[in-house]
């Protein structure tokens, strides 16, 4: 136990109570020192103590464990994401019956046929994901987004279980730079992130309604066998859609942006057998593998490396998509230009890397402002561009660019100077707009589609337009908005 987790330890082990007197009304503390109890009793209190902060949510549950033949529970703080160990009570000590490990003979070994039709399926995945682009010979389709979304796919087809889910458990790229990433949390994401994230182990619960453990499955083929392992306690919740069982798996390398935990739902109580979550692995691995390796070759032109946000690339493709869209749908949509105001002399006064972290800071504000279905790309130096998607109306594209413009106004960024301290500064964008369908000369007819020539032709009038504002608007003084036809 090391010295952080002595001082949580300490910390559980003493109270500090106050008692409210009838007769002032003041506030008297009591002091109780745990601390000098006997062992027993004082690693009991404190055990209740912190699962008493856990039902209450200000702890949660990481994973379980014996060592020495002593079991312990490692809590985790939610807000700082720290952990701390504790012996578990001798009264809450499982009995023989729950047994915290099992074994059971290896998962592969009758089943050579069903990996087969496994490991075929994801090389026919891999070939589609693989085929040229038509419109660029030399470049391949690799967008993370298709990549994923067809494991998704794959992971519910070879399963046959009732849903997939992913989450994101990179820190240096937002879930909106990964989709089909979904919202909100990971069915626990301590565990995902102890168990699946950092050691590769498919982790699952065979049946949400009632209590009982996460299990690890770990191959040992030293032992010849598959190990069973309960990491972590958990009680019965109201499982969403009526799902029974779970299980998770790992896509992606721990320390990339694309590291995730694919999870696997089923209605059906012990859905998971040894054998699926073989196959939901290798899902998984094979997944990983994709990524690495389009990664180590270049080809994931996904996110600009020094922003985070989406780069040219694929904001071009982006713009395709949505154009196409707005027109099927006959629902209006903007693409905005934003400069930032005298960034040369910026970067002449403090150092280049005083600019880079003005744009890093820059491309962050504009990623968190906007909504979750827009998209946010460094187009090139100190210029960006932006998507505001299908319904945005030209009232709605000004109210959100103004918002954009002030907060980027108010930012006091800290930036290293050349002589080695550091500064605060602040920086201002200029921004100018084009609105579909109002500012293209194409007409839209819904009964037709739209092919790509037409999508080339919307794309360079809605640049030119949004080009043409920009101007005006530095010219005119900066820091400020211009968009439509107010040039």
């Amino acid at each position: 136990m090391n010295d952080s987790h002595r001082i949580r330890t300490a910390f559980l082990s003493s109270l500090r109570l106050s008692q409210e007197s009838p007769i002032d009304a003041k506030a008297h503390p009591i002091d109780l020192r745990l601390a000098d109890l006997d062992l027993a009793r004082r690693e009991e209190i404190t055990f209740e103590i912190a699962e008493r902060l856990s039902d209450a949510g200000l702890l949660e549950r990481v994973d379980r464990f014996q060592r020495d033949g002593k079991p312990y529970v490692r809590y985790r703080e939610p807000a700082s994401g720290e952990t701390f160990l504790l012996a578990v009570a001798a009264k809450h000590v499982e009995t023989a019956e729950e047994s915290l490990v099992r074994a059971s003979r290896p998962h592969w070994h009758a089943r050579s046929r069903l990996l087969y039709r496994v490991i075929s399926h994801l090389i026919s995945v891999e070939r589609k994901l693989f085929a040229r682009d038509e419109r660029n010979a030399e470049y391949l389709q690799t967008d993370p987004a298709d990549i994923l979304r067809t494991i998704l796919n794959s992971a519910m087809q070879i399963l046959e279980c009732d849903n997939t889910r992913l989450y994101s458990l990179g820190r240096r790229l937002d879930a909106r730079y990964a989709q089909p990433v979904s919202d909100g949390e990971p069915w626990n994401r301590a565990l995902a992130e102890n168990w699946v994230g950092r050691r590769a182990v498919p982790l699952y619960i065979e049946d949400l309604t009632l209590p009982g453990y996460a299990r690890v499955m770990i191959d040992a083929e030293s032992m010849d066998a598959t190990i069973h392992v309960a990491v972590a306690p958990y009680d019965p919740k109201g499982a969403p859609e009526g799902f029974r069982s779970l299980a998770m798996a790992r896509v992606g390398e721990p320390g990339t942006p694309f590291l995730f935990v694919l999870e696997a739902w089923s209605r059906t109580p012990g859905f998971f057998t040894d054998e699926r979550l073989g196959l939901l692995n290798v899902v998984g691995e094979h997944a990983t593998d994709l990524l690495v390796t389009l990664q180590k070759l270049g080809m994931l032109v996904m996110v600009d490396e020094l922003t985070g946000v989406y780069n040219r690339p694929y904001f071009g493709r982006q713009l395709d998509r949505e154009i196409a869209r707005a027109y099927r749908e006959g629902r209006p949509m903007s693409l905005i230009i934003g400069d930032l105001d005298n960034f040369k002399q910026l970067n002449d006064l403090f150092g280049y890397e005083a600019g880079n972290a003005v744009l890093r800071e820059i491309s962050q504000t504009l990623a968190s402002s906007v909504r979750p279905f827009d998209t946010v790309a460094r187009w090139g130096g100190e210029e960006f561009a932006l998507i505001l998607s299908a319904e945005t109306t030209p009232s709605e594209a000004r109210d959100i660019c103004e918002r954009l413009r002030l907060k980027i106004q108010n930012l006091a960024i800290v930036v290293p100077t050349l002589e080695g301290r550091e500064n605060a500064v602040r920086a201002t964008m200029s921004f100018g707009g084009a609105m579909f369908p109002a500012d293209v000369s194409l007409r839209v007819d819904r009964t037709r589609g739209l092919d790509q020539e037409g999508r080339e032709k919307i794309a360079h009038e809605l640049w030119n337009r949004a080009n043409m504002n920009l101007r005006t608007a530095k010219s005119s003084g900066k820091n400020q908005v211009m968009l439509g036809d107010e040039a």
